[in-house]
């Protein structure tokens, strides 16, 4: 059996993908080719029109607090696959855009298959983060 610790690290390292440090929508509205950091140093281009496609859904009062990249944390939890937006205008915004209006103490719950249309519409502009449960 693997050990917590071990867990812990493995997850870790699946998840490097995830950015150091996040960016306004406002910010990467106003980039020619906006770009992301991760944690393991590599950068990745945020598709301008993905970009362009969640400003259509997002006050602009509110870009200047919208983060991008949209994060989609998948959970094992008991066996069974759970999507969860944590971030609330995150959640809003998929909401709006999606139709997905599925909450649980305040937090989006996907199922796995709606994470679909969501990845297609967003390839770059929204990252999956893994979470294991035990």
């Amino acid at each position: 059996m693997i050990s917590d610790r071990t867990l812990a690290k493995m997850i870790e390292a699946i998840n490097k993908h995830m950015p150091a440090k996040s960016k306004t929508l406002s910010e990467m509205l106003k980039e020619d080719e906006p770009t992301i950091k991760a944690k393991d140093g590599n950068e990745y281009l945020i598709e301008k029109k993905e970009i362009e496609f969640i400003a259509k859904y997002v006050d602009e009062l509110d870009w200047s607090r919208f983060n991008l990249p949209v994060i989609l944390e998948m959970c094992d939890i008991h066996g069974e696959i759970v999507v969860f937006v944590r971030d609330k205008m995150h959640a809003e915004f998929i909401e709006k855009a999606f139709g997905y209006n599925r909450y649980t103490d305040g937090i989006l719950s996907l199922y796995l298959y709606e994470m679909g249309p969501i990845r297609r519409k967003l390839k770059t502009a929204s990252q999956v983060m893994f979470r294991v449960t035990r």
